[in-house]
């Protein structure tokens, strides 16, 4: 097309390149998500000036939280799901039984053995996570491991940066994240008539973190015998209540 060069300047798809990177991607991942060549992705962590804009246009376009379905990925996200449930108090064999793998295998997440594993089984513990994380667990073998050595349940987790190395677990908030964006999403929905995808770009995050912060909530008014109020905020202010809420 006329006016548009056919090269442009590197350094926007080498910065997204370099987050990807960190999020746990490897450059032959990337070049599956986006059909850039390994060898051009490879090129522009090096230092590349220009790139084709076809590239640059591939490269940008895949998205930080992508999910490859081949090789290995970061066992980050996989460890910090796992401790999680061992904080909640659930068994290495019923995580591995949802999960789908070892018990060997969830030892080996918890205790920072692995650096990568296989996408498979990072779908497993993340399913595992989606469906144990809104209970407490019957083990206070798992609890007091995870207790003692200051692992983070799931309230204190962002779902949308969990897999991102650089994120911390925030313990000290006196309304858990996900009470705000349930709380801010229902308003939303039932208020001003939003829908469920509206409110999770209004509050900043994606459709999927806003639905699981609902039925967190959800699951805390069961617990707190509610099923038809709103969670107070002070009931669930202490983290042994926001362990046992979730």
């Amino acid at each position: 097309m006329a006016g548009r060069p056919r090269k442009v300047p590197a350094g926007p798809a080498r910065e997204h390149v370099q987050k990807l990177l960190k999020r746990g991607l490897s450059m032959a991942q990337i070049d599956r998500a986006s059909g850039v060549p390994v060898a051009t992705v490879q090129r522009l962590v090096r230092g590349q000036v220009n790139v084709k804009r076809e590239n640059a246009e591939k490269i940008l376009r895949v998205p930080l939280n992508v999910r490859v379905t081949q090789g290995d990925v970061s066992a980050c996200g996989a460890t910090r799901r796992a401790r999680a449930l061992y904080a909640l108090g659930h068994f290495n064999w019923e995580i591995a039984l949802v999960a789908g793998v070892s018990r060997d295998a969830v030892c080996n997440l918890v205790s920072g053995k692995w650096s990568t594993l296989e996408v498979s089984a990072d779908d497993g513990i993340r399913a595992a996570y989606d469906r144990l994380s809104m209970r407490a667990g019957g083990s206070w073998k798992t609890r007091k491991l995870a207790e003692q050595n200051g692992w983070a349940p799931p309230l204190a987790w962002d779902d949308d940066t969990i897999d991102d190395p650089a994120a911390v677990p925030d313990c000290g908030e006196q309304v858990p994240r996900f009470v705000e964006l349930a709380e801010n999403g229902f308003e939303l929905e039932e208020q001003h008539g939003f829908t469920r995808e509206q409110a999770a770009a209004r509050l900043g995050v994606s459709k999927d973190a806003l639905q699981k912060s609902m039925g967190r909530y959800r699951a805390a008014q069961s617990e707190a015998g509610t099923p038809d109020a709103y969670v107070t905020r002070e009931r669930i202010m202490s983290q042994n209540q926001m362990e046992e809420a979730a």
